[in-house]
């Protein structure tokens, strides 16, 4: 609005994000033995971006040491990126006896073992809070960069998802509360998935399509001759809510 858009010419989809988080096989038990986990037992996902910067390594050894003095048997996955050194250490690393830990390198299926978790602790990235709440993951924020990421804080906070600390005792012992009162890890995981855009991905490409082509027939039409543009919009895009733009004036979000 500030460069003199109307609102008409705005449309608020949310993040793009694949398409293996909204459509998960298996959730819970079934996605941690799939995973080589201990199905039965409560799971944090710890992630540290694709270079596993940061305070990740305290983060680790203290949310280690609160969940090994729990009473019930608790397990931890780390994602160390592409942290070669961490991942070595935490893997030669001697554990509490009643705290299962797994750690992982680059992984390519963060949507299962975000699947197969509990919560999640990560920094402010929009991607990964995206992928969280459509998966229904309480958030703990580790981490964000000022400015860019000051605002995703502040969406999982007001949303009621999720909490922010730098610490990694604070970290430690916010995650640990959660894991031991079902009745608030089920709320935080609802408010989570209250809060996703599962759809913002085929909404946009709607959109996007319905800008190129002007309406929906023609767009779909005009997709097949050229065999140039997603089919999908025959299908369940098709089911989602809200039509097709057709004004040209319009610009997509």
């Amino acid at each position: 609005k500030i460069k003199g858009l109307r609102d008409s010419q705005l449309r608020l989809h949310g993040l793009p994000v694949r398409q293996d988080f909204t459509l998960q096989k298996r959730r819970g038990a079934g996605a941690r033995r799939e995973l080589g986990l201990i199905p039965d037992r409560k799971t944090v996902l710890i992630v540290g971006g694709g270079d596993g910067v940061g305070k990740l390594g305290a983060i680790v050894q203290a949310i280690g040491e609160r969940l090994g003095e729990s009473a019930q048997p608790m397990q931890m996955v780390v994602v160390c990126g592409r942290n070669q050194r961490l991942q070595r250490q935490l893997r030669d690393q001697e554990w509490p006896s009643s705290l299962h830990v797994q750690v992982e390198g680059f992984v390519s299926r963060m949507s299962e073992f975000m699947a197969a978790a509990d919560c999640i602790v990560t920094k402010a990235g929009p991607g990964t809070i995206a992928e969280a709440s459509i998966c229904g993951l309480p958030v703990m924020l580790s981490g964000h960069l000022p400015g860019q990421e000051t605002g995703n804080v502040k969406h999982v906070l007001a949303n009621g998802f999720g909490a922010y600390s730098r610490n990694p005792r604070i970290i430690a012992k916010t995650v640990a509360a959660w894991l031991d009162d079902p009745q608030l890890l089920e709320t935080l995981s609802a408010n989570a998935r209250a809060a996703a855009r599962p759809g913002a991905t085929l909404q946009i490409v709607r959109d996007v399509v319905g800008l190129l082509f002007q309406n929906e027939e023609d767009s779909v039409l005009e997709a097949q001759r050229r065999g140039s543009v997603l089919p999908v919009l025959r299908g369940d895009c098709r089911k989602d809510s809200g039509s097709m733009l057709c004004n040209p004036d319009v610009v997509a979000v």
